[in-house]
């Protein structure tokens, strides 16, 4: 176990061992997460953000879904400039 002193603006060393093992470098983000056993730091590398890969697959629409969706939007804006334009026809008047 290694340690390090919190400084007066909250600041933490974190030993080159740890940082060359993980590869943290200077202007790495890191992320501080809580745990049980306390706070976890994870450096916001490649590898952070490829645990995320896959997370929102089944929240999205399938293909028929999507298609559904968007030919009802359509649907929804022709009506909505046939309205206009019948609109605009009778000012014309």
């Amino acid at each position: 176990m290694e340690t390090s002193i919190v400084t007066t603006k909250g600041q933490v060393l974190i030993p080159k061992r740890l940082r060359n093992k993980y590869g943290i470098k200077a202007g790495v983000k890191v992320a501080f997460m809580e745990s049980k056993e306390g706070i976890i730091l994870k450096a916001m590398d490649e590898a952070y953000f490829d645990q995320f890969a896959g997370l929102l697959k089944d929240s999205l629409p399938t293909i028929k879904e999507y298609r559904t969706w968007k030919g009802e939007e359509k649907a929804k804006e022709e009506t909505r400039i046939d309205k206009k334009l019948g609109a605009t026809a009778k000012k014309g008047k």
